[in-house]
Order: C-alpha cells, then sequence, then structure tokens
C-alpha cells in the first residue's frame, strides 16, 4: 500500500502540484521517525511527481485541471490521495485564496488531513536542498515580493545540516529591508533567495551579498507537508485561511476613504 500526499503551490500568478507517493503506510513511517530515523532517510522511501501550472493563465483557471491531469497521469484517483498539503502564504492574494479553498474542499470531501505549509519555509528548503555540500554556518533570508515597494521576508540559519527558522514573518518596505540585509552582512555572507528579487536589490547599495532566484516548488511544499503530517501538524479543514500579513489594497483603499 502506498501512502499519497498531494502538494499545492499557489503563492504566485501561477504555481505548481505535486504528487507524492510514500510505499509504506502512514503509521510505518511514523514508527520509523519514532525509533530514531531522520526525516532526509525517509525521503528516499518517497517518490515525488510535480507539474507546472500554466504561466499564461492564472492558478484560479489552471490548478483544477493540473490536479486532474496529474493524478490520471500517475493513475491516482482522489480517493486515493490522503492528505494535502498547500501553502499558507505569505504570497498573491488571488494565488493563496484559490489554493487554500481548493485545499479544504477535497480535504473535506475525502475526509483526509490539510497541512498548511509557510511560503517562505519552502523558499528556504530549496536553498538548504542545494546547499548539501559543506559544513558552515550559512545565514539566509528569503523574500517574496509584497507589491506596492514591500517585500514579505524571514530570516533562517543553515547549520549542521538543517535549515532552522530564526526569526518571524514580517512585512517591510523594500528600503528598510535593504538596510536589514546591509547590517546583517557586516563580516559574512548573507544570502537571499526567492521570487522576483530585482525590486529589493536595486534597493541595496552593497553588492556583497549573494541573490538568488529561487521559485517556491510544489515538491518541496510535498516534503515540508510531509515532515510536518508524520509530526502530527495538521491544520483543522474550517479554521484554516490564507496568512496575508496585510490587508488588500482594495480593503486598505476602502479604510482610507472612511477617515
Amino acid at each position: 500500500m502506498t501512502t499519497n500526499l498531494l502538494a499545492l503551490e499557489t503563492s504566485g500568478r501561477s504555481g505548481s502540484v505535486a504528487l507524492s507517493c510514500a510505499s509504506q503506510p502512514l503509521r510505518e513511517l511514523q514508527e520509523s521517525m519514532g525509533n530514531g530515523s531522520d526525516f532526509e532517510s525517509l525521503l528516499d522511501r518517497i517518490m515525488t511527481h510535480s507539474i507546472e501550472l500554466d504561466p499564461r493563465w492564472g492558478s484560479a483557471k489552471t490548478l483544477a485541471p493540473a490536479i486532474e491531469e496529474l493524478l490520471s497521469v500517475q493513475g491516482i484517483t482522489p480517493a486515493d490521495v490522503h492528505a494535502i498539503a498547500v501553502v499558507q502564504g505569505p504570497g498573491s492574494f488571488t494565488g493563496l485564496r484559490v489554493g487554500i479553498a481548493t485545499a479544504k474542499v477535497m480535504a473535506y470531501a475525502l475526509g483526509i488531513p490539510v497541512i498548511a505549509v509557510d511560503t517562505l519555509d519552502v523558499i528556504a528548503k530549496e536553498f538548504f536542498k542545494s546547499r548539501t555540500q559543506g559544513s558552515d554556518s550559512i545565514d539566509l533570508i528569503a523574500v517574496v515580493d509584497a507589491f506596492r515597494g514591500q517585500s514579505f521576508w524571514a530570516k533562517y540559519q543553515l547549520h549542521d545540516g538543517r535549515c532552522v527558522k530564526t526569526g518571524q514573518t514580517r512585512i517591510d518596505d523594500n528600503e528598510c529591508l535593504a538596510m536589514e540585509i546591509q547590517r546583517g552582512s557586516q563580516g559574512a555572507e548573507v544570502f537571499v533567495v526567492g521570487p522576483s528579487l530585482q525590486k529589493l536589490k536595486d534597493c541595496c547599495t552593497e553588492s556583497k551579498h549573494a541573490w538568488l532566484d529561487c521559485q517556491p516548488q510544489a515538491a518541496v511544499v510535498a516534503e515540508c507537508g510531509w515532515q510536518a503530517w508524520l509530526g502530527g501538524q495538521t491544520s483543522d479543514i474550517f479554521s484554516l485561511l490564507p496568512m496575508y500579513y496585510r490587508s488588500s489594497a482594495a480593503e486598505e483603499k476602502q479604510s482610507s476613504a472612511k477617515l
């Protein structure tokens, strides 16, 4: 029997979907974790297949057909899906709403758990996977463009084979975040990773930092989902909401009009 997890990444205009299949039942995987196996070793028992959403259209139009295509290609029916992992934010208002709504409807209809994943955690983990060589500590800032001259961001540290979040997710003006990056880079290289970094990069007056474009991928959402699921960290279907970290432009305009 395989255990199948569906992962949805819709933090941007389009995104991707992934189907991640373990060769053992969930209970056996959890027992392996309880017996001292680390999560990275369990990944050898998990196969993941993913497809990109059509970038010419938004996720509202492409997500459901992509899920149907992915399951069909892998010979899986919706009834064979045992859990759903989905990015909760930060990211695009529309993209997050579409992903969360789809995950909730499917999870409720199928009677399966849903796992919320932080977009910045996905970006940090993607970078971590690319830096498996070397044991030196690395300071990392994961960033998502918040538009209107702002960015969502959080700090991470890579050390001894682990990626640890060292600060809460924040939203700041790009000029303020640029100053934070430059202060933190005194005496050490800071890696800044994420999609659409150019506007933030233009605000930095120093060029010491390593800037790496990194689009969050559903395959990594699946890894984060597995890790949370095996640890019993699932979300309540009815209370799960996107994490926007600020009001939409329309809401801010409406609030201003009332003043």
